[in-house]
């Protein structure tokens, strides 16, 4: 049986462990707001931008191209016929630290599968977050080639951190001559629950438009090309900062529901190891009772 002092030590590091994470909680529920309120103002620029591109899909490749120049770059985001199938990227968005609940694992475990079913063709790998490129790193997969990693710029993004994230991607999307980037993370739903994305980022994929143009009725200066070329870059930063700020607000929210867990647990211990140190105490009281009085009887006998 435990000790009193055993007992006494137990709950005075549970009480310990439960203030940090009491102090976790009340960190991630002060950050959660800003977080939020940075997301939300994100997603409408980041969704026009992909309408501006959507407006221009039908005109680009519809566009006469006698040294098929137009074809080659502009036709690589919406149809891609000369990327290399056996050459795919692979965008995973992660948390820099733990204590989040399965917020990582869900993400990790679905990267996984990508790279199994991928397992014959080169990925290149963008890695956002701490426990993503540990993770990764350690796989030692042949086929797997670590191109890009950001660490430690979680909970304070910046668009400075999409715009370098947006640009190796565009950057090794047509040096290595890419097939396909997919992009997995988790994107926020609610304070209490985060929804894991993994879909097709390159090349673009727009929904059907009901009565959708074939022609704009725009004229462009100084070409439509030009516009375009503009306009990509700015729209994968844009949907790069949007997503970056999505999966911060669902790794606060998933702190402070996996801490707020855990501090109730704590307190369950707590009271648990009380109920135990008030049962050995008596029993302790009961025994030195029963010595003073088989003394006292040997005494009289």
């Amino acid at each position: 049986m435990e000790s009193l002092r055993d007992i006494r030590q137990n709950i005075k590091a549970i009480k310990s462990t439960q203030q940090i994470m009491q102090t976790m909680k009340m960190i991630s529920n002060a950050r959660i707001r800003r977080a939020q309120d940075a997301m939300t103002a994100a997603r409408p620029f980041a969704k026009k931008m992909y309408q501006m591109v959507d407006d221009l899909k039908q005109d680009i490749l519809a566009m006469p191209q006698p040294d098929d120049a137009a074809e080659s770059w502009a036709g690589r985001f919406f149809i891609n016929k000369t990327g290399d199938p056996k050459k795919v990227g692979l965008l995973v968005i992660t948390g820099d630290k733990g204590l989040a609940g399965s917020f990582n694992a869900v993400i990790l475990r679905s990267a996984l599968h990508f790279l199994k079913a991928n397992q014959d063709k080169e990925v290149f790998v963008f890695a956002v977050g701490k426990k993503g490129r540990d993770f990764l790193a350690r796989l030692k997969m042949p086929n797997l080639h670590l191109v890009y990693e950001s660490v430690g710029i979680f909970p304070k993004v910046s668009y400075a951190h999409a715009e370098l994230l947006g640009e190796a991607v565009l950057k090794t999307y047509f040096e290595q001559n890419l097939g396909s980037v997919t992009l997995i993370y988790n994107d926020f739903k609610s304070l209490a629950s985060q929804n894991l994305v993994e879909q097709k980022f390159l090349p673009f994929h727009f929904e059907a438009t009901e009565n959708k143009k074939d022609e704009s009725d725009f004229l462009f200066e100084p070409g439509m090309l030009e516009i375009f070329k503009l306009l990509v870059p700015r729209l994968v930063k844009a949907n790069m900062y949007r997503m970056l700020l999505e999966s911060q607000a669902a790794n606060l929210a998933a702190t402070m529901n996996a801490m707020d867990a855990a501090s109730k647990n704590a307190g369950e211990l707590v009271a648990a190891l009380g109920v135990k140190l008030n049962k050995v105490r008596q029993a302790s009281i009961t025994n030195e009772i029963l010595d003073i009085v088989n003394g006292a009887e040997a005494l009289n006998s």
